[in-house]
């Protein structure tokens, strides 16, 4: 199941920068594309940063992370705990992204809150865009799979966002959700189930299929 893939984060980070960190210093001490103002907190675990990536003024790096090559991570972003981003990504300003896989030629706009999720490539989300990722009862998160509810035995759960797909400004995602490949979901859009592949907009208060 996806949200598997959650769980093995922080060995998978642990293991690519070991990886790369063989090869060659961590890239980030000796980066001229990392500006100033900037905290990478290796508390937790280590912070890896490819070549080619910037990282702009006052962002927040908790690790373990891992972040691909040639990507940027816009003003006043926070990064923390088990993230993985991949090559080509763009973080737009005041994006928060906890415990989650975002994979290459994403782009995720300002003010967004990405958590406990996957991102799958070639993806685009506009600014504000939410994944919310606990029940206000405090509940397990359950996910619709081939028809049954499915207990993840997880208290704090994202989304899967398949690849290829939009979200206009301000969609927000219930928890355990998933919007399969290629599909277009236009602004202010509260997602209660999963999609399936097609174009979903707002009209007259009702999520429409088009």
């Amino acid at each position: 199941m996806w949200w598997n893939e959650l769980d093995l984060l922080e060995s998978k980070i642990q293991y690519l920068n070991k990886l790369h960190q063989s090869i060659m210093n961590k890239i980030y001490n000796k980066n001229e594309k990392i500006k100033k103002n900037i905290v990478i907190d290796e508390t937790y675990g280590p912070v890896f940063i490819g070549i080619g990536t910037v990282i702009s003024e006052n962002v927040i790096i908790k690790g373990p992370v891992f972040i691909g090559e040639n990507s940027l991570i816009g003003n006043s972003v926070l990064i923390r705990g088990n993230t993985y981003i991949g090559n080509n990504v763009r973080l737009g300003f005041s994006t928060e992204v906890k415990n989650s896989i975002i994979e290459d030629n994403v782009s995720v706009g300002p003010q967004s809150f990405v958590a406990d999720s996957k991102i799958e490539k070639n993806t685009y989300l506009a600014a504000q865009v939410r994944t919310s990722n606990h029940r206000l009862d405090k509940k397990n998160i359950h996910v619709f799979v081939n028809g049954s509810l499915v207990d993840t035995q997880k208290q704090k759960l994202g989304c899967l966002i398949g690849k290829g797909s939009t979200l206009g400004v301000q969609v927000v995602i219930l928890p355990g959700r998933i919007i399969a490949e290629n599909t277009v979901i236009g602004p202010k859009v509260l997602v209660e189930k999963n999609l399936a592949s097609g174009k979903y907009f707002l009209k007259q208060e009702i999520i429409k299929n088009i």
